[in-house]
């Protein structure tokens, strides 16, 4: 009798699943606070926190606030509920599906997701301010374009920028001088030009965050690089992406390779290296560091060598330019 037990035990992977009632608890009582550190999320881009500190002792902050809060996103939820179709099982399930597992791979209430019809544009961002529920804005070219993998990533990108808190960051930046989907900077007055400056810098910063987001949520996390890179070769336009900016997949593959055995006070880049490259790099890192493997304890790290977030912080830095000892400043 035992060996036709231990016969049907090899041949059921289903009883390798652990259902005993600690397992069962341990996986109910995971909550995202669980990660918070230091009032911020620990996946976050410590830079990325550091310099947003600094719009907030802005004196004109709390006019830009209060007008976005009452008039602008308020305005915009409304254009979006009469131009665009909110995504259900019905019209849209597999968007509805990918949303529902980014939401609960990163430990939020599940945002609402519209879809504009603009079959010839890729677009994706995130809309949400206090009091008012976060959605997430699709065109349809961009549903029609992407993988599977290509969605979760962006859609997991979209919902950390939810969980921290970006949405009302970029939405302010109009009001800084930048203009949506350019480089150019146009401060209303001359006082304007040091924190437009600091905003644009901002901006790249936070899409490290969003995109170590944007990687927890991938089934297969170590996909980043081909789902980065794809994505750039299908012209995926972000809400203020610096236009000009091109990436060289096998270029960045290859700076890559050298750049992730290098110790992190022989890390140089030159100034030919842009802003979207130096993005991908950072992006890259995340895939060696604990943190990842904290939030997708079901997958298990393919490097060897993982480092804490410390260690991670300090590369990226280097990388991205930044310091979130001095950022901002």
């Amino acid at each position: 009798m035992n060996d036709v037990l231990d016969s049907l035990e090899k041949q059921n992977p289903l009883l390798d699943i652990d259902t005993s009632f600690t397992n069962y608890l341990a996986a109910r009582t995971r909550k995202s606070k669980d990660h918070i550190v230091s009032g911020r999320m620990d996946y976050a881009f410590d830079a990325d926190f550091s310099v947003r500190q600094k719009f907030i002792t802005y004196s004109g902050w709390n006019k830009i606030y209060k007008n976005l809060v009452t008039t602008d996103i308020p305005n915009k939820f409304k254009q979006i509920f009469k131009t665009a179709s909110e995504a259900t099982q019905g019209n849209y399930p597999e968007i509805c599906a990918i949303v529902k597992t980014c939401a609960e791979r990163l430990m939020i209430d599940q945002p609402k997701v519209f879809i504009r019809n603009a079959p010839n544009k890729m677009e994706i961002y995130s809309l949400s301010a206090e009091n008012t529920a976060p959605v997430i804005i699709i065109t349809s070219g961009l549903c029609e374009k992407c993988t599977k993998a290509e969605m979760q990533f962006l859609i997991g990108c979209e919902c950390g920028h939810i969980q921290n808190n970006h949405c009302i960051y970029y939405q302010a930046a109009p009001s800084f001088g930048i203009i949506m989907d350019s480089d150019v900077v146009n401060p209303i007055t001359d006082s304007g030009k040091q924190l437009a400056s600091v905003m644009m810098d901002w901006l790249t910063l936070s899409y490290v965050t969003a995109d170590r987001a944007g990687i927890i949520c991938l089934d297969k996390p170590q996909e980043f690089s081909s789902v980065f890179l794809s994505l750039r070769e299908k012209g995926l336009n972000d809400i203020y992406s610096r236009t000009g900016q091109n990436i060289d997949n096998s270029e960045a593959e290859k700076k890559y390779e050298i750049l992730h055995v290098t110790p992190a006070r022989s890390i140089s880049l030159d100034s030919s290296t842009n802003s979207l490259e130096r993005r991908y790099f950072a992006g890259m890192e995340f895939l060696s560091c604990e943190t990842l493997y904290s939030w997708r304890n079901d997958i298990e790290s393919v490097d060897l060598h993982t480092v804490n977030k410390q260690a991670l912080e300090v590369r990226c830095e280097i990388i991205l330019g930044s310091d979130s000892r001095k950022a901002g400043a």
